[in-house]
Formats: structure tokens, sequence, C-alpha cells
């Protein structure tokens, strides 16, 4: 638990070099939609200077301001006093959930988390329905492989949410000849949203996951989740890390198809864009390596969105901000399919289940007469369907 007087220490400097010209306002994506002064970076950083002399204490009013932020680190780019606000929003979540004001949904998934491993509440071998028949029944059958080289670890929302992202990396692993393994049912979420939450129970659960992953004895990690990769690759480190490299699925793509293990063979006529995901952009510098790989495969005409790598705009749906106000999140994801509509993209690709979860639900809000048949897709399935 941090106190007020350890939160002033380490950030008061910080929040006092806060300029309060409103760059951030115009990069903001809750701003974007709600237009709220106290929901964008300068109105909290105003708060946070009246917590800090005392003026507010914290509230359910205070926690509807700082729950929803994205954590998208947008502003953090844009600020000219290069304040860090996505860490100090994140940090201050710890005092409103020690002060006992984190809301109920918040918390639900905290309680998720504790209680079943996943964000959703479902149960543990529900992970594997999606994989490919062979692959399961060999797990099921002999379990991890204690000597595989690579571990596979795909994260709750591909697992729960998504039919496409799973079987497309297993394709994709099988097709470059891997020596890969996963965790199968033993999977449990890398804990991204306990930490969003506020609570301290987070570092607990990341030992506990980093046990998992040096058990199965693999040399390195990839994952197709924005969200694990960050935390395995930052937030980890406060406990030492994992042990072993960590790629996210699209450096990893990179990799085998420069190496020649994958070739993008057949053609796709359409006209492709790619959204930054915020875990992976801003806050990875994943940039390029996506837009090597779709260039890369015949036929697409591939189209920037005006707003791009570090000015990206986020699709809402990190932050917890889609479990605290889902109406919210969808608003902020129509907004980025706006952004697809405008560059006549036909298909959307990400590297961020999340993202396409949630554009996808934006992309539901915008009437079909003005989306058209816009597709919204992962990066694995786009390369699994153009490999030889």
């Amino acid at each position: 638990m941090i106190t007020t007087s350890e939160f002033a220490e380490k950030y008061g400097e910080e929040i006092l070099k806060c300029p309060q010209c409103g760059f951030c306002q115009a990069d903001c994506p809750v701003f974007g939609v709600t237009q709220r002064p106290a929901y964008n970076a300068r109105g909290r950083i105003l708060v946070l200077k009246k917590f800090l002399d005392g003026s507010i204490k914290p509230s359910g009013e205070l926690a509807e301001a700082f729950y929803t932020c994205t954590n998208c680190k947008a502003c953090t780019v844009s600020c000219p006093g290069m304040v860090r606000v996505d860490e100090i929003v994140k940090e201050f979540r710890r005092i409103l959930y020690a002060s006992g004001f984190t809301p109920e949904s918040a918390l639900a998934i905290r309680d998720n988390i504790a209680n079943t491993g996943n964000v959703f509440s479902s149960k543990q071998e529900d992970r594997t329905e999606i994989y490919p028949r062979t692959p399961k029944a060999t797990l099921l059958k002999e379990g991890p492989n204690p000597k595989a080289e690579t571990l596979l670890f795909f994260g709750c929302v591909p697992s729960y949410l998504d039919m496409k992202i799973v079987p497309s990396l297993f394709k994709l692993a099988e097709a470059a000849n891997l020596d890969f393994t996963t965790l199968g049912t033993d999977e449990i979420c890398c804990g991204l949203p306990m930490m969003l939450v506020g609570s301290d129970e987070f570092e607990s659960h990341a030992r506990k996951m980093v046990k998992q992953i040096e058990g199965t004895g693999a040399c390195e990690l990839v994952t197709p989740c924005a969200g694990c990769y960050k935390m395995f690759n930052e937030h980890y480190s406060h406990i030492g890390g994992v042990g072993i490299p960590v790629y996210h699925s699209i450096e990893y793509l990179e990799k085998l198809i420069n190496d020649g293990a994958l070739t993008l063979d057949r053609p796709l006529e359409k006209k492709v864009t790619y959204h930054d995901p915020c875990d992976l952009g801003r806050s990875s510098g994943i940039f390029e390596q996506p837009r090597n790989i779709i260039k890369k495969i015949p036929g697409i005409k591939f189209v920037e969105m005006s707003k791009n790598r570090n000015e990206a705009r986020c699709c809402g749906g990190g932050g917890g901000v889609q479990a605290f106000n889902p109406d919210l999140s969808v608003s902020m994801a129509a907004q980025r399919v706006r952004d697809a509509l405008e560059v006549g993209a036909e298909i959307i690709v990400s590297g961020c289940a999340a993202c396409k979860d949630n554009l996808k639900k934006g992309s539901r809000s915008i009437p079909k007469i003005e989306r058209g048949k816009l597709k919204i897709m992962d990066i694995t399935e786009i390369v699994s369907q153009v490999i030889g």
C-alpha cells in the first residue's frame, strides 16, 4: 500500500511541473469523447495538486475521474513538461483502493483473477477449448512438454473471448516448425487488471506466475497479448522478471518471416491499415515491425491512419475502462474506427486482443451504411491466412 506522504514524495515535484498548457487534451481519448476537463491529464493533475495540499480527500467522485483513464500514455508522450501522467494515475489508484473507493466493477475483476485465475471468472479447462484438436489432445494426455524451447502464452482475452488468435498462432508455430509448448489449463492471468485496479496483491500473483513459467523449462516466451507482453517485460522487472526473453507475436513473426521460416505467398487484395495498441506502441516502441509484416503480404495496399505510431488514438479498451464504463469505452473505439474509414481501409489489423475486441464493438456501434464491410483482425490471423 502506498501512503499519501509516499505518493507526495515520489510524485509531488512532478505534479507541480505540469505547465497546464492543455496539449494533453488533444490526445486524450477520454476527453475527446466526454469533453470533461476532469477527465484529461491536465484536469487530473489539478485535482492531485488539491489532494496534495489537503484541500480534497479520496472520494467516489475522485475515483470516477481516475478510473476512466485508459492509461494509454498519450498525455505522457505529448507533455512538454515530461510529466508521467500514466504512472501517476496508476499510483493514485492505489491510494483510492486503500481508501475504499475502487469501483465495484474493478474489484470484481480482481476477485475473478484471485478466485479463478482469469478476468472472466471462467473455468480454467475452458482455456483450451479453442486449441486445435491435435495439440489439445496431446496436451491433455501428456501435459506441457518440459523440453520445449518456446512457451506460447496466450492471455485471457485471446483464450476466452476470441475465436481466431489462438488457432492462428498454433498454425504459425507449426508451419515454422517451432519446438513449442503451452501451459494449457494451468495458464493464469498475468495480473495486469489487478495492478490497474490498484491492488498490492498483484505482486504475490506475479510471483506465482513466474514459478509457472520457470517450471516449463522453456528458453523463451511468445505472447499475442499486448498487455501480457508489457507486464512481463516492464512490470515484472520489479520482482526480477520472468527469467527468459519475452516476445510479442509481432516481433516473433517478423523474425520468422525474415529468416524464411514463414513465407507470405498468398495474395490478399485489400486496403489495410494498422492500429497501434498503446501497450505495444507508446509503451514498448513496437511500431515498424507490424507495418513491415503487412507490407510484405502480396496484393495488400497499406494505408496509414492520420493518428499513428506515438500519436495513435487509443481504442478505449485499456486501463480497465471497459469494465468501469463500457459505453465510454465503445465510444472511444468508434472514434478510432472512423479514423480507419476516413482512409478507406477495408481491414484494421492490430496486435492486441483487447483492441480487437473493443474495435469490433466500436464498429458495431456505427451504422452499417457507414462502416460497410470493415473487418478487424489480429496480426496472427492475417499472417496465417497468407502463408503457403
